[in-house]
């Protein structure tokens, strides 16, 4: 398991095996306690031929077909039991596993993992934060800041390095590539936004929305993305992380 940048990792490793869809909600209480849910989703079509080519790999020992280690942000086979089993092995204190299930709609496997925390500094131990950096912080007005970023925000998105340029036509083919491919992180935060750079705001909940089949540039943009939202600290009491 792992956080919104590390799924992109892995979306770069299996593009030719298919698309891949990611949904995450963190929900912040006035105490600084919440919850996280989370659904991922994947065609069986992308899932057969994934466990193929590792069957091959297999076949033809190291270097050949794709293997996942330990770190893979989630199970292929979308096995409950392994779900809560790896879980339960992290043992982080304040975080709790309500809820892990499985299931398959028009030829796609989705997992969907509910969790509860105590604090944003537990729920930062987990797995799905650790390529992330999350941080709570107040500003000058005593408002909340509440930011997550790629660990390599600061190096130049693709495009931006000239061993690393982008033209238009690379993007119209990876958007091919990725085509389905779609990655929403939301937060709701308990007191009013005071100012964010979401791409969505619906009252309390700022939405990042990422549909590569609206946006061949998404794959650009997330290669320096940087989540913030900035809500009041009114009735509130955060930690800051």
């Amino acid at each position: 398991m792992r956080s919104l940048h590390l799924l992109l990792l892995l979306i770069v490793a299996v593009a030719i095996s298919g698309c891949i869809k990611i949904d995450q909600t963190m929900t912040l209480n006035k105490d600084g306690s919440g919850e996280l849910d989370i659904r991922y989703g994947m065609s069986e079509q992308a899932i057969a031929q994934l466990k193929a080519m590792e069957e091959m790999g297999e076949a033809m020992g190291e270097g050949g077909g794709v293997e996942m280690d330990a770190d893979t942000p989630f199970d292929f086979d979308f096995d409950e039991a392994k779900v809560r089993e790896e879980f339960e092995a992290q043992a982080i204190d304040g975080v709790d596993l309500l809820s892990a299930t499985s299931e398959t709609v028009d030829g796609w496997r989705y997992m969907a993992m509910k969790l509860s925390f105590d604090s944003l500094a537990a729920l930062k131990q987990t797995d799905f934060f650790d390529d992330n950096e999350l941080s709570l912080t107040r500003d000058a007005e005593g408002n909340y800041v509440l930011t997550q970023r790629a660990s390599d925000a600061d190096a130049p998105a693709i495009g931006q390095g000239a061993d690393d340029e982008m033209t238009d036509q690379m993007l119209q083919q990876m958007a091919a590539m990725f085509a389905g491919m779609r990655i929403a992180s939301r937060v709701v935060v308990p007191t009013e936004i005071i100012e964010t750079n979401a791409t969505e705001v619906d009252g309390r909940m700022a939405a990042w929305i990422f549909d590569i089949d609206e946006n061949p540039a998404v794959m650009k943009e997330l290669e320096s993305l940087n989540m913030r939202v900035v809500f009041s600290s009114k009735g509130a009491s955060l930690g800051e992380l």
